[in-house]
């Protein structure tokens, strides 16, 4: 459960701390007073998205903290094991998100600095929250095949649903491969014609890795070839002439070979100048291999800038480098073989794509086999929860339309499955069952997403649902039958509860009064919890449209009164 939440800087709340507690709380107060900021703020800390316009004004942050005090089950431990968040379940989870004026933002949980992303995937495991806008995903039949993998806690139905949309990527692919090669030799005449003058021209050209490069070289060392010969002739007459190093160098190992002789501590002296003289001796060798290269006749040089200027040349036309020539070779030799084999190479993209057609079908079946399975538990489940919520002719099924699969070259499939999904909806007595987006009322909208968070968080390990004005649209028994539902999803799960009815309010365990203050030219959020009169007091406020009078307070209490008895 969310045991904590304090807010600062957060729109017009300047600074605020709850203490929440288990079962259902409702959140009343005036339109505006910093209800649904509150609700935000929850969001928030389950990784939505931030914009800087929701810090308070002439403020460089807003601060969102709050604990959590759940049991470590599996979906979390791993969670936590995974980005080594430490965990103890009696000082809870503690989550605080830094909004930055300057953009971005700072998560950390526990201490330990965290994504947006983790946040989000933490925050599914945490808290449910409905806004007012969600019933209306009901008028959306696109979203149905999520709603329905959701309403039962299942790895079986991810995997599956991971299965077929990785099917799908590999039928996309095969398609697009067939499609492209088939714009392709449309034009095939021409492209042969192109694409063979290309390999003849790129293969008489015998392009080598590596080879514009060690031309530039050579042809660099060609042009100072006479410089460098002088070079070479005055080292090797300092070093391996008359008089030169070398010679000098002889007597002195023989002499220190003599020393050896007389000592042998003088060893190392002896290892030493032997060093000397065998490197500068490879070093001479060495260096007349060198010299010796450099004689180079005239038409060497030529042959050298004209292999210089044809791969320059074939650089410029295809406007690549001698290495992308080389690759681009090796593309095109294998497309002209295709097209030379163009039947062959046809046949087996065709091949392919019925290999993966078929796949893809497999996988949409077992997928759709599945929900199959949870839309028959949801069906009863669901028609018991709206009779409870004075829906009492309601009948409920799900549809499945298989798309049409018989084009197997160009099936239009989507990532949701293989078939339609449609919630079908009567609630009066004998009339057919018809599409839930034309039938149902904004009132009957939200008894049914009510009557599905309800099926849908029996036994998982989110303990907290949020929500904001599910009630819009519905008044008198129907909005009693809402608190009544929301008190008994409050026997296993923590409730909160934005309302503007007196009837929802009635059924809650703890009661926060949200109203805001101008203090020293701004306005402020405050909120306090109601016991005793001061509940009975805004009951009656509700109840009267602020009018209140002895009568509104005595139906306010006797409201109060049978809800405790029914609690």
């Amino acid at each position: 459960m969310l045991s904590h939440l304090s807010i600062k800087n957060m729109a017009i709340i300047e600074s605020l701390s709850l203490d929440l507690k288990e079962k259902m709380t409702v959140l009343t107060g005036e339109t505006g007073a910093g209800k649904s900021i509150i609700i935000d703020s929850i969001s928030l800390l389950l990784g939505e998205r931030a914009r800087a316009d929701v810090i308070r004004h002439h403020e460089d942050k807003a601060v969102i903290e709050a604990v959590f005090n759940v049991p470590i089950k599996a979906d979390l431990q791993r969670f936590l094991d995974e980005h080594e968040i430490e965990y103890d379940e009696d000082e809870g989870l503690v989550i605080k998100r830094t909004i930055k004026r300057t953009g971005g933002s700072q998560v950390r949980l526990n201490g330990t600095l965290v994504t947006v992303n983790q946040l989000k995937m933490l925050g599914s495991m945490l808290i449910d929250i409905h806004v007012q806008h969600d019933s209306f995903r009901l008028f959306q039949p696109e979203m149905y095949d999520s709603l329905l993998d959701n309403l039962v806690q299942s790895d079986k139905i991810i995997v599956l649903r991971q299965a077929y949309l990785a099917a799908l990527a590999d039928y996309r692919e095969a398609c697009v491969a067939y499609n492209t090669f088939k714009a392709k030799s449309n034009d095939m005449e021409a492209r042969l014609f192109q694409l063979s003058k290309e390999v003849e021209e790129l293969t008489q050209a015998k392009l080598v890795p590596g080879e514009f490069e060690a031309l530039i070289v050579q042809r660099e060392l060609m042009a100072a070839s006479d410089e460098l010969h002088s070079i070479f002739s005055e080292v090797l007459e300092a070093t391996n002439g008359e008089a030169a190093a070398l010679e000098l160098l002889y007597p002195i190992l023989g002499q220190v070979e003599d020393l050896v002789k007389i000592n042998g501590k003088f060893e190392p002296l002896l290892t030493q100048i032997r060093d000397v003289y065998y490197n500068l001796e490879d070093f001479t060798q060495t260096l007349s291999r060198e010299k010796g290269k450099l004689t180079y006749e005239p038409e060497e040089l030529e042959q050298v800038e004209a292999r210089i200027s044809e791969l320059r040349k074939l650089e410029r036309k295809y406007k690549m480098d001698v290495s992308e020539l080389i690759a681009y070779e090796q593309q095109i030799t294998l497309e002209l073989t295709q097209f030379e084999n163009v039947d062959a190479y046809e046949a087996d993209l065709i091949h392919t794509i019925q290999d993966v057609h078929q796949l893809l079908i497999d996988k949409g079946e077992a997928l759709n086999d599945a929900r199959l399975i949870i839309a028959s538990r949801v069906k009863k489940a669901l028609v018991k929860e709206l009779q409870d919520l004075k829906l009492p002719n309601a009948q409920f099924d799900v549809t499945f339309t298989r798309v049409k699969t018989a084009d197997v070259m160009n099936g239009n499939y989507k990532s949701k499955g293989i078939y339609d999904i449609d919630l079908m909806l009567s609630t009066n007595q004998g009339e057919p069952l018809k599409p839930l987006n034309k039938v149902a009322s904004g009132g009957e909208l939200s008894r049914i997403m009510l009557a599905l968070k309800s099926i849908l968080n029996r036994g998982q390990l989110i303990g907290t649902l949020v929500f904001d004005e599910i009630d819009t649209g519905v008044s008198g028994q129907v909005a009693t039958s809402i608190g009544a539902k929301m008190q008994e999803i409050a026997g296993y799960k923590q409730v909160l509860c934005i309302t503007h009815l007196p009837q929802v309010a009635s059924f809650a365990h703890h009661h926060l009064h949200v109203s805001k203050v101008d203090h020293e030219g701004r306005t402020t959020t405050t909120v306090r919890y109601l016991e005793g009169e001061d509940r009975v007091h805004e009951i009656a406020v509700m109840m009267s449209d602020e009018q209140v009078t002895e009568a509104s307070l005595t139906n306010a209490r006797e409201m109060l009164t049978s809800k405790e008895t029914m609690a």
